[in-house]
Order: C-alpha cells, then structure tokens, then sequence
C-alpha cells in the first residue's frame, strides 16, 4: 500500500531536494548571523557558549546535537526570547541582539516552537488569523500562498486545532509562521512525537518551503533525516560549535557518526 501525505498525494512523489518555483529574488551575502553568541536563561549560567551560525539566502541549515547541547537555545536566541549576553545576531546585516519576537516577525523572522505550537480551541482559521495580526488586510492574499503549501488547511479551516493529529497541528504551526511571508523560518524539532509517516511529510514540506524562497533553520533529533535534507549543518555539543559542514559531509563524517549520530539514534 502506497503512503499518502495529508493531501492524499503519494510521499513517493516527492524528491527530496528538488526546488519548486521560487517566490523572492535572491539576497546577496548571509541572511541571518550568529557570532559567538552566549546566552541562558537565569543569571550567571550560560548554555550557549560562544556559539556561531550563518544561513545564507535560500539554505535549509540543519542543527542537531545531543540533549542538552544548546540546540533549542540557540533558536530561542536567534528569535528575541532570550537575550544575547554577549556577541550579536544580524540579519540582513542589521544587528537584531535586543529586538523582541514580534519586531522580528515585522522585520521577516518566523519562529514554530516544537510544543504548544497551536492555539487548541481556536480554528485552523483563527490560528493563521494571528500569524498575521501584524497586517491582516493581506489574510486573504497569504492564505491562499499558505494553502498551496498546506492544502490541507484550506480544507480543515473551520476545524478546531485541538481536534487534529499531531502532524496536522504542525502544519498548522508552520502555516501560521509562514503567514506573515517570512524570509526566514526557525523551525524547533518539527518532526518530534509524530509517526514515521508525518515525520516524512513534515521533511518533504520543509523542503517545499525553502524551495519556494525562504530560508530555513531547523532544529532536529531525527539527525540523519535532517542531514539528508539541508544544504548544510552544524553539531552542537555543550553549547559550542562541535563540527560543521554540508549535510553530507556531516552524515558520513567517521566522528561525528561515532559521537553523535549512535547516541542519537538510539534517542529517538
């Protein structure tokens, strides 16, 4: 039996990797910039250690890493909910360290947390409502952009979110991110606690994404799927930068195999 996405079209179909039409002009240089950024949560304890990345225009970059390596810190850095204690985040070559989530949002940022990602009891509607709260007199316009990436949505629109599946909901998640026509999306484990099927999908959509022009950071477990997928990846360990390279060089890497991908692997 063949498996079908949510929109009932073979995974089969779908090349991993394969652009799609793009939706923006090209940007000249890196887009977003981490430079040895150190950042935590409570005073004097830092888990990000002097951590660095750099996403070029049109990148699907991959970040994985043992528990408890910074992984999702660092996201949260990048997006405003932490402060930066010491180096920068620039994008587009502005510095963007002190600016909060929603003045990032304005600016072309998007930021999908992998829980509490939906709001349960308002529609598919009302959740993509409010990814565009900044200016919804484009709703009709951006929904039906993010209808052509999710059609999923459009069908299920007037249905509460809590009702849906787990990878239902992180459609949902990931469409209201994209409501607002970010340049940039920060995606925070998008395939965790789905099924071996969704998590597929949810591979195959993220690349459907960045095809379409948006350039994409993406936290994951499942690390060789992701290494798979991104142009290139970075390996955080203790809140450093451990190794990085491309998708590929990373997967194969002997080291990085030894230390990383075997324990990670038997995590998931």
């Amino acid at each position: 039996m063949t498996d079908l996405d949510a929109d009932g079209m073979p995974l089969a179909d779908y090349v991993i990797g394969t652009p799609g039409p793009r939706r923006r002009p090209r940007v000249e240089g890196p887009v977003l910039v981490a430079r040895d950024v150190v950042a935590g949560y409570v005073p004097e304890v830092d888990i990000l250690n002097g951590c660095s990345l750099t996403l070029a225009d049109g990148e699907l970059v991959g970040i994985i890493g043992p528990n408890g390596a910074g992984k999702s810190t660092l996201l949260k850095a990048l997006f405003g909910l932490i402060p930066v204690r010491r180096g920068a985040v620039e994008f587009l070559g502005a510095d963007i360290s002190g600016l909060k989530a929603n003045q990032l949002v304005a600016r072309g940022i998007g930021y999908v947390p992998q829980v509490n990602n939906v709001f349960p009891r308002l529609t598919v509607q009302e959740n993509l409502e409010m990814g565009l709260y900044l200016d919804a007199g484009r709703f009709a316009e951006r929904l039906a952009s993010v209808c052509e990436l999710f059609p999923l949505l459009g069908q299920r629109r007037r249905q509460r979110a809590g009702s849906l599946s787990g990878g239902e909901r992180q459609m949902v998640a990931m469409g209201r991110a994209l409501m607002p026509d970010p340049q940039v999306l920060l995606l925070d484990e998008p395939s965790a606690g789905l099924s071996p099927i969704f998590q597929d999908e949810v591979f195959v959509r993220c690349r459907r994404i960045n095809a379409a022009g948006v350039s994409i950071v993406m936290v994951e477990q499942n690390a060789r799927r992701c290494l798979q997928i991104c142009d290139r990846a970075y390996v955080l360990d203790q809140g450093a930068n451990a190794h990085t390279g491309s998708g590929d060089e990373v997967l194969n890497d002997p080291k990085v195999i030894e230390l990383y991908l075997g324990t990670l692997a038997k995590a998931q």
